[in-house]
């Protein structure tokens, strides 16, 4: 065999080997363990300056929080970013794949159904591109993750998954959250402590979610 054909198929084969790691390093960054359907609740812990705030204070690991929803068969998420946007599911577990974890309404099938979901789209569809709401008030015009998702139950199901609750509840001590309420309101004096407040933790402790069902292990 000539020196130029071993160089080619020495070629190739690196770089199917090369091409194989990267899919194969995708593929688990994306790897979604979850039967999930329009509707589920998906969490993750994420690891900014303003997540390590959200954590400090409420004492979770979550700090952001999507819904599911499917466009054309594939799994969407729909998340109050910086804006309001539709990220594809494996984009949104490629974040941080350990963290990823799901919960979905216990009596979804009773309450879930065709008109619930048009509603839910009509009212996320007035949501896309709504700024994200960095000082967390409970109002309309801005919006942020928890808030986001528990709106949507509320108003395409009348569902509150959680009660919300006020700033004052959470740990506004810690140094890490005084330094996110300087930033953003330039004083704790400043912070209206009796403001109405749901954080990803309060979804995920909600007594009306539950895991969603893992995928049977092939």
């Amino acid at each position: 065999m000539k020196k130029s054909s071993k160089f080619l198929i020495y070629s190739a084969l690196v770089c199917l080997v090369y091409f194989g790691s990267i899919f194969a390093f995708w593929k688990s960054r994306t790897h979604n363990p979850y039967e999930l359907k329009d509707g589920d609740i998906v969490f993750q812990e994420t690891d900014s300056n303003q997540a390590k705030a959200v954590k400090a204070a409420t004492g979770s690991r979550w700090s952001h929080v999507g819904m599911v929803f499917h466009q054309d068969g594939k799994p969407m998420v729909i998340e109050a970013l910086q804006p309001v946007r539709i990220t594809p599911l494996s984009k949104f577990i490629a974040r941080n794949p350990s963290s990823f974890y799901a919960m979905r309404l216990k009596d979804s099938h009773k309450e879930i159904n065709d008109n619930t979901i048009a509603r839910a789209k009509s009212y996320c569809d007035e949501q896309l591109g709504k700024n994200y709401d960095f000082k967390f008030r409970w109002s309309d015009d801005k919006i942020y993750c928890s808030e986001l998702v528990w709106k949507i139950y509320k108003e395409a199901a009348d569902i509150e998954l959680c009660k919300p609750r006020i700033f004052k509840d959470y740990n506004l001590t810690h140094p890490t959250v005084e330094r996110i309420i300087k930033q953003r309101y330039g004083s704790i004096k400043n912070l209206p402590l009796n403001e109405l407040l749901v954080a990803p933790s309060d979804l995920a402790q909600s007594d009306l979610l539950l895991e969603v069902p893992r995928k049977a292990q092939k």
